[in-house]
């Protein structure tokens, strides 16, 4: 599996973990506990029927790709059936608001990210914050990507960015929503190195890959994802940079931002992770976290998933807590908020 280098670790924490990552969380319905059966004044074993999974991106892009090949495996491992459901809007935080309304008994899952439990409150100021998240386990990630259809004039980071600086606001990037990490190193770009670009959002990177795929848009910067990836190989799409401090081991010949001058633009990565909401049992996170850490050794869900994009060693809710604690910094000192 995919071993995360010290330095780029260490900028997930010390850069917070901006990156549009995401958590699967956990909780569900207090009418489905008090009509469990349990004895009374006993809580209801975990799990206590299906659970229902909150996708807070449209189907298609990473977050539906990831959520989806890990559902199968969380049920087979907590011996239930874990059922997909998309919610989407407001760059993921629809999702996750439903989550968070949902009992803390672990029947309602949702994969979510640091952009939506971090960024989107600050952002745009939303009623919830990463206290009424808990975190169980890190699922995988990934920088993003710029990339441009097979018909593009520009065929380097370089181009591209050159063209950027002579022709102000006129190059279109399109990104997975408004309130995203990508989105907002795309308006870093223009504050701290005068290079503006227009950012189109969508709602998740399938609409936003379509949309290149149309030619309605001169590029994207998504997630680095095998199907991506695989439009890279075949020449379909052409990767001009990616938003990792180091280059990626299946894109060797793609630079990064720092390597084309643009130093602190290092915050665009993506981390899926599972969690609850605040108030789960203990012992039902930890249930949680070791049907999670199990998974991602199966090689179905490893494959489905990508290889490249998982950990080596699991980390654990603790970890993705320090994520956002610092990412709730470095967007505060951004934002302003």
């Amino acid at each position: 599996m995919h071993s995360m280098s010290k330095r780029y670790r260490r900028s997930l924490i010390t850069a917070g973990a901006i990156m549009g990552v995401t958590l699967l969380a956990g909780c569900s319905s207090a009418a489905g506990a008090g009509n469990s059966g349990a004895p009374a004044g006993e809580a209801a074993a975990f799990p206590n029927g299906d659970i229902r999974f909150v996708i807070p991106y449209s189907a298609g892009g990473p977050t539906d790709v990831t959520a989806r090949a890990l559902a199968p495996c969380l049920g087979d491992t907590l011996g239930t059936n874990v059922i997909a459901e998309n919610i989407t809007g407001g760059s993921g935080s629809v999702g996750l608001q439903d989550m968070i309304s949902k009992p803390a008994d672990g029947q309602t899952l949702a994969i979510v990210s640091p952009g939506m439990v971090a960024l989107s409150p600050i952002a745009n100021g939303l009623d919830y914050s990463r206290d009424d998240v808990s975190s169980v386990g890190v699922i995988s990630y990934s920088p993003m990507i710029l990339i441009v259809g097979e018909d593009s004039p520009y065929s380097s980071g370089e181009e591209f960015f050159a063209a950027a600086e002579e022709a102000p606001a006129t190059l279109t990037v399109g990104v997975s929503g408004a309130s995203t990490p990508q989105a907002i190193e795309l308006q870093r770009l223009a504050d701290e190195y005068k290079v503006e670009v227009i950012v189109v959002p969508f709602d998740g990177s399938a609409g936003a890959i379509t949309a290149l795929l149309g030619g309605h848009v001169d590029s994207v910067f998504v997630n680095d994802q095998e199907d991506v990836v695989q439009r890279i190989d075949s020449g379909d799409f052409t990767a001009l940079a990616v938003s990792s401090p180091e280059r990626q081991a299946h894109l060797p010949e793609t630079p990064t931002l720092v390597e084309l001058g643009y130093d602190d633009l290092t915050l665009a990565v993506t981390i899926y992770a599972l969690a609850a909401p605040a108030g789960m049992p203990d012992d039902d996170v930890a249930t949680l976290s070791d049907a999670l850490e199990e998974c991602l050794t199966n090689p179905e869900t490893v494959s489905a998933i990508g290889e490249n994009y998982i950990p080596a060693e699991y980390q654990t809710g603790e970890e993705f807590d320090g994520f956002l604690v610092e990412a709730e910094k470095v967007y505060t000192r951004i934002l302003g908020g």
